[in-house]
């Protein structure tokens, strides 16, 4: 049987040294239904895909650096929303999140603040950006 997407995070972090926490079901399941709400993702299954008002990045140019350039905050991933790992972890500080994809097995997500500043979702084509970040600021994308 695979792991988890959650699993191969927390696996990870812990070799890597990355400050992470799984979230329970409840509070993970309140922050997502905040997430989709304010957003309205376009596909949150499948390719994970925002479309509509969002920034597209190259993956190949921005898949592990991407994050280096966002807040350092504490950043929730989350997973497709069918599979059975669609739950939250939290990375203590955003600028790492790149790290952390980059030593795990590929996957899909999205990514979040606290304070549902912006949107990032990562599929197997492309990085899509929605919302207010420093990100687009800092790679001319505004």
């Amino acid at each position: 049987m695979n792991k988890l997407n959650k699993q191969e995070l927390v696996q990870v972090s812990s070799k890597l040294g990355v400050e992470v926490e799984a979230l329970d079901d409840y509070t993970a399941s309140d922050y997502i239904k905040r997430v989709l709400k304010k957003f309205k993702p376009f596909k949150t299954t499948g390719h994970l895909a925002i479309r509509g008002d969002s920034h597209t990045l190259s993956l190949e140019k921005f898949e592990f650096s991407y994050s280096k350039y966002l807040n350092s905050e504490p950043a929730f991933i989350f997973f497709d929303q069918e599979g059975l790992d669609r739950n939250t972890v939290v990375v203590k500080d955003a600028k790492l999140v790149g790290d952390l994809m980059e030593n795990s097995y590929g996957m899909e997500y999205f990514l979040s603040n606290e304070n549902l500043d912006y949107l990032i979702v990562v599929n197997w084509y492309v990085i899509e950006v929605s919302g207010s970040l420093p990100l687009l600021k800092n790679l001319n994308l505004s």
